[in-house]
């Protein structure tokens, strides 16, 4: 634990109670704790080890459910016990106390990109195109006696010539959905 003038942020001291120095353990000592020690979160019997042990078990669960139900603390259940961190509005998992948390990006993610409607036109027309282009090969071999199928290699040239065709036409749209899109007020 840091020095004893580390001061607690506002947001926690205005949800715990008034120290109250007939109690074995304040509010305020375990919020310390959680602020300024070496952990990110603590289970009760680390909590306890944390605090020298001055204190039950029991007063150390009740003061952490305190500190939840004031929601400076959160909580989760894990393998038959709870782990408690530090409620900080940047995240709701725990933060270790070496790392320093980057503001939200306002860039985008790779799942938005994915998901934006020209970014899918553009990628079924680069399908299109590659299946265009088998068809069209496999028209050509066919057309140069390598294999027969039921299907002429006249026909499978077409066809994978009008695949390519379509492609053009998508990527072409997608180009011009990117553009409306970049043009387009926020």
């Amino acid at each position: 634990m840091e020095s004893e003038e580390d001061v607690l942020p506002d947001w926690i001291s205005s949800r715990i109670e008034e120290p109250n120095f007939n109690k074995d353990l304040t509010q305020k000592r375990v919020a310390e704790e959680f602020v300024f020690g070496d952990r990110p979160f603590y289970s009760v019997s680390q909590m306890h080890a944390a605090l020298g042990g001055s204190a039950s078990d029991d007063t150390v669960r009740t003061r952490l459910e305190e500190l939840n139900e004031r929601d400076v603390l959160r909580l989760q259940e894990i393998n038959n016990g709870k782990i408690y961190w530090v409620n900080r509005p940047e995240s709701t998992w725990p933060i270790p106390p070496d790392v320093e948390v980057e503001p939200k990006s306002s860039e985008t993610s790779l799942s938005e990109w994915r998901n934006q409607t020209h970014v899918q036109t553009a990628a079924v027309s680069i399908l299109a195109a590659i299946l265009g282009t088998a068809i069209t090969l496999v028209g050509v071999f066919q057309i140069g006696g390598y294999y027969q199928l039921p299907i002429s290699g006249n026909d499978l040239i077409t066809y994978g010539l009008s695949a390519a065709l379509v492609s053009y036409v998508g990527m072409i749209a997608s180009g011009a959905m990117w553009i409306f899109n970049q043009s387009a007020p926020e």
